[in-house]
């Protein structure tokens, strides 16, 4: 079976797997095991930018675990939700619309489609409250490429309901092994929900580039100073703004050329962006976010420019008034609405797709957008972890600059907050996929961007099937010892998802080899 993600890696499995439940998918994993057969696992596959369904080593068998899409377990009281791989985001959030609408999803950018324990097991992240997704996972259960099962401390004293309540167990923490690896195949995981907040306020800061030193020390003032109350804070350049809003000139994706200033400067203008512009959101009762609204109102004040602050009830009106009277508005202006409606749904905990229209930013078949993968769409992550200092993030701005400006592309730049500490940057390189010439471009794009990123010190916070090579190649003997001792002890036949964070045992006894000849 041949299929082609939105990296354009053309995949080729002999055999595909999507069992129905454990008991289907252990059966399959002993006889691969007893067959010594290769095999990759996906949750639901849906990954854009990083692989999709790909493996990071040829594999004969893919295990789609998409059908295992059970939520076995709620408890309302504290809102812990047990679920299984294949469980999306839009399955979490029906389910709790049907059954506990005061609890809220935690979702991302993604869309509906993605995997809630697929993207907790990369070490995902959203801008709802709680942003860090593996920071909610209380306990879990995976089977092992040995056969044998695993679960978190508590359960396995069978003290099930503590288990939920204390994520950390007792002893060593092992859960945590199971993210970015190859250890074994995550069957459940028992999360903690956000409750949803009485109100929610979104602010929006607009400026120019000279204030880009000032924004940075303010995100952090903000991020320090109202833990628990401000969410995510995004940071984006106004040509990342642009790609969630409009079109891409056709003659342009076809010529290979960057958008034009004059295209940026004037849309930018209508849609009231500026250089920079800062998009958060204010959760609690009404109380304290009216009076952390005026608070951070005055930590703005530093910077010059545009504020705006913006309560559900009038987005509620501004699309009333989009509805009733159309003619009112340029189409630009209603794109930005409905994007503004759309970010909103993601802040109530509501799947939505406006972030994944930059997907299809360069596709020239196919605007419904619905899966990038299956709609032949172009797309590469580039993800680095970005210190939060004014200086720090002036450096990683310029170098993404000047690297863009090689290669002339444009720059899409996005930098989220993960803490008061650290900025997790996103920059996505959307390219033709029809168009081979541009696709190799936007790889040779991204490269340059992972290693001389290296060099300056900004590193992605996780890898995809066209880049984990980077990351094993420069790590240190002795970590990758030690990971390879645990894979081999549960994994000894090196069966599950080799090259995955972790190096292959012909790599590895390549290097013992090295090592020998040189000593």
């Amino acid at each position: 079976m041949k299929k082609t993600n939105t990296l354009g890696q053309e995949i080729n499995y002999k055999y595909i797997h999507e069992p129905e439940s454990v008991k289907e998918l252990e059966a399959i994993l002993d006889t691969l095991r007893e067959k010594s057969q290769s095999y990759a696992v996906t949750s639901t596959g849906n990954n854009w930018g990083y692989g999709c369904y790909a493996s990071h080593d040829n594999s004969e068998h893919h295990i789609s675990l998409k059908k295992l899409d059970r939520i076995k377990d709620f408890d309302r009281e504290n809102g812990l939700i047990t679920l299984e791989p294949g469980v999306t985001y839009s399955d979490v959030n029906k389910y709790l619309e049907n059954n506990a609408p005061e609890w809220i999803t935690p979702v991302h950018g993604g869309g509906p489609d993605c995997s809630v324990v697929g993207n907790a097991i990369e070490r995902g992240y959203g801008i709802t409250p709680i942003m860090d997704h593996f920071a909610a996972c209380q306990s879990l259960k995976a089977i092992l490429p040995n056969g044998g099962k695993y679960q978190s401390p508590l359960r396995s004293l069978k003290l099930e309901s503590l288990s939920r309540s204390f994520r950390y167990g007792i002893g060593p923490y092992l859960d945590g092994i199971f993210t970015q690896s190859n250890f074994g195949i995550v069957t459940e995981m028992t999360i903690k929900l956000a409750q949803r907040s009485e109100a929610i306020e979104m602010f929006f800061l607009h400026f120019d580039h000279e204030y880009l030193e000032d924004a940075v020390r303010t995100i952090k003032k903000l991020k320090a100073k109202y833990k628990g109350t401000v969410g995510g804070i995004n940071l984006m350049n106004k040509e990342r703004m642009l790609s969630m809003t409009l079109d891409y000139p056709k003659e342009r994706i076809e010529k290979r050329l960057p958008l034009d200033e004059e295209f940026v400067r004037k849309n930018a203008k209508e849609l009231l962006m500026r250089d920079w512009n800062v998009v958060g959101a204010i959760y609690g009762p009404k109380e304290v976010v009216k009076a952390t609204k005026k608070l951070i109102q005055k930590d703005l004040k530093v910077i010059k420019g545009r504020k705006m602050f913006i309560s559900q009830s009038k987005v509620n009106f501004l699309d009333y008034v989009l509805k009733k009277l159309p003619f009112l508005f340029s189409e630009n202006i209603k794109r930005s609405i409905n994007g503004i409606k759309g970010v909103f749904k993601i802040l109530n905990g509501t799947p939505d797709k406006v972030a994944l229209n930059l997907a299809y930013w360069k596709n020239l078949s196919n605007k419904n957008v619905d899966n990038p993968t299956t709609d032949n769409c172009g797309l590469i992550w580039y993800a680095p972890l970005v210190e939060m200092t004014p200086l720090k993030v002036k450096s990683y701005v310029e170098f993404v600059k000047d690297v863009s400006i090689r290669f002339n592309i444009t720059p899409l730049i996005t930098l989220t907050t993960v803490d008061d500490l650290c900025f997790d940057s996103t920059v996505p390189i959307v390219f033709n996929k029809e168009d081979l010439e541009d696709q190799k471009r936007a790889h040779e794009y991204f490269d340059t961007l992972l290693e001389e990123g290296y060099q300056k010190g900004f590193y992605p916070y996780r890898f995809g099937t066209n880049s984990m090579r980077n990351f094993l190649e420069k790590l240190d003997p002795e970590y990758v010892r030690i990971v390879d001792s645990i894979k081999n002890t549960l994994d000894p036949q090196r069966l599950f998802a080799e090259g995955r964070y972790a190096l292959s045992s012909e790599e590895m006894h390549r290097n013992e080899q090295v090592t020998r000849l040189r000593s």
